[in-house]
């Protein structure tokens, strides 16, 4: 039987680049009309980039790429080629950008669309979710609310107003000392990470993900593994970092990858409870195009204590946050972070113990009898040592937690891929951590005197 043979596909158009922070521009395109499998994306800080002289960030089955590790405040070329069973197309149209550390935040870079994701510890223990519109002034339009007792309605005290200062903290009030939400913006625009004790029994962090109405996602592009093959190539790999409150106060941290099915596998799975991990295969997730994903139960046993029903994936394809009730053992919260290792197929961003040096604003949710937050700055330098500095928790207690040695994972090994970022402490077997795919969030867990922490870190 003959094999069919598309024929030589056409050239990607409407490439547009933006730079998006530190060492890093986001490239998004159309197909051409024979809307082929894949894409590799080109680059040189020469213009009239082409395949045979640029060179080859990545292949991606996506409309939209990322590209690290670029050079700041130079001028780099951009160009995209479709590629079918026939071969490699012709190039699309060029565009530039210049990579850089962006400057002194302003009050437009809070305005626009918002999905957040919160977890409450304590006495009102429970998640929100939903979307919010911000103004150039600050004001907030709730545009969906969801709770985990099933209410609709947010309630009053939550983000009455969201106001940023030149340094990129944020606050919900005109007046300071009246601010009951107090959080920080990422470098690149594109989240918010906070916290606030809405009563007097109850701590709570929320993550904000900024959302251009523009950017699509596909389960083919976003989700899926790479090829059925396995291997280097074949899946798309990530961390996740989760805590949890209610019946269950702790946290939990898994190593997994998702296959073109895309059926879930958990080469590595842990929580101080014990608690046996899902079996390969035993859950499937999927994408809405609004980048909303959903998780199902599918082949293997045992099956997840829980599903995720409503995660948001930013528009940048690198990090999931998604809230959850695990009902199995009593009402058990979850609020869990995803972060991806690889987004493309033989993905080439590559994380080393010198990405991770540099300062981080850090947030932090203690659950457990004494729940807390904290807010400090975490600075890590060039050997992995890292100090906590400007402590300050919600019982008003100011002293650190110890100094840390870190490290970042470049072993090749099945459990930890290469590059992942994947960081250790020696000296710590609870701590569990992650530096971002675009290098400038950290996510960690870890147990101290009895009690359970996330701690998320924003460069």
């Amino acid at each position: 039987m003959a094999r069919y043979n598309p024929g030589p596909t056409g050239a990607p158009t409407a490439l547009t680049v933006t730079s998006t922070g530190d060492g890093a521009v986001s490239l998004s395109w159309s197909p051409p009309a024979d809307n082929p499998p894949a894409y590799n994306v080109y680059y040189s800080t020469s213009p009239d980039v082409k395949k045979s002289t640029g060179t080859k960030f990545a292949t991606t089955t996506s409309t939209t790429a990322v590209v690290t590790g670029l050079k700041n405040d130079t001028l780099y070329y951009f160009a995209v080629t479709a590629v079918n069973s026939s071969g490699e197309g012709p190039e699309s149209n060029e565009k530039s950008a210049t990579p850089a550390v962006p400057g002194d935040f302003a009050q437009t870079d809070m305005a626009g669309s918002w999905r957040f994701n919160i977890l409450v510890s304590g006495t009102a223990a429970g998640w929100m979710r939903g979307a919010v519109t911000v103004s150039d002034t600050g004001a907030v339009t709730f545009d969906s609310f969801l709770d985990s007792s099933g209410r609709s309605v947010a309630p009053s005290y939550l983000f009455p107003r969201l106001l940023i200062n030149p340094t990129g903290h944020i606050r919900d009030a005109v007046n300071a000392d009246d601010a009951q939400f107090r959080g920080a913006m990422a470098t690149r625009r594109n989240m918010v990470v906070g916290k606030m004790s809405p009563d007097v029994g109850s701590r709570m962090i929320a993550i904000l993900q900024k959302h251009a109405p523009s950017v699509g996602f596909t389960l083919s592009g976003d989700i899926n593994g790479f090829s059925s093959t396995g291997g280097a190539g074949g899946a798309r790999r990530f961390v996740y970092s989760q805590i949890s409150t209610g019946s269950v106060s702790e946290w939990e941290y898994a190593v997994g990858q998702i296959g073109q099915a895309p059926d879930v596998q958990y080469p590595t799975f842990t929580a101080p409870s014990g608690r046996t991990k899902p079996g390969d295969k035993s859950s499937r997730l999927s994408i809405t195009s609004a980048g909303i994903v959903s998780e199902a139960n599918s082949t293997g046993s045992p099956k997840p204590t829980v599903l995720i029903p409503a995660g948001v994936m930013s528009d940048d394809k690198t990090v999931i946050v998604a809230t959850a009730t695990d009902s199995s053992s009593g009402n058990k919260y979850i609020l869990r972070i995803y972060q991806m290792i690889n987004i493309v197929s033989k993905d080439a961003n590559s994380i080393t113990l010198a990405d991770l040096a540099g300062t981080y604003g850090i947030n932090q949710l203690t659950v457990g009898s004494a729940p807390l937050w904290a807010s400090s700055l975490l600075t890590v330098g060039s050997t992995g040592g890292a100090v906590f500095s400007d402590f300050l928790d919600s019982e008003g207690g100011t002293t650190p937690p110890p100094e840390m040695t870190l490290a970042i994972d470049t072993v090749v090994d099945p459990t930890k891929p290469a590059w992942s970022g994947i960081i250790t402490n020696s000296a710590d077997t609870t701590f569990h951590g992650k530096l971002s795919y675009s290098k400038d969030m950290v996510v960690f867990t870890r147990t101290a005197s009895g009690l359970y922490s996330l701690f998320i870190g924003l460069k």
